[in-house]
């Protein structure tokens, strides 16, 4: 009997959502659903404009000149910047020393 209260339900969900699928799909489009003898008006306003070939293919070789390519091209994230002097083993420990007794960031030792 589960079966039953189960399956009236959860038929009429995929039914519902099989049949508004394309409706909503078709409002990424040039054009939409008229209920007028066409079927369909156009609104070139929502025409989608994809980049160029040209443009595509300048920033192609763009990220190609980039020394990090080789790399990131076989699914390495692109390296992080340097900002500045990197600091030095001491400085990082004094810093963590510091925010530990200012109570920033957990010690374990409370």
């Amino acid at each position: 009997m589960l079966h039953r209260t189960l399956f009236a339900p959860l038929s009429a969900a995929v039914l519902a959502v099989a049949t508004l699928a394309p409706l909503a799909a078709s409002a990424a489009g040039e054009f939409h659903f008229a209920p007028t003898e066409t079927g369909v008006e156009r609104y070139p306003d929502h025409l989608r404009l994809d980049p160029s070939r040209d443009k595509v293919v300048a920033e192609l070789e763009a990220a190609q000149k980039q020394p990090a390519w080789n790399a990131v091209s076989r699914g390495a994230p692109w390296p992080a910047s340097r900002a500045g002097q990197p600091a030095t083993r001491e400085a990082v420990a004094a810093e963590a020393i510091k925010a530990m007794r200012e109570g920033t960031i957990p010690s374990g030792e409370r």
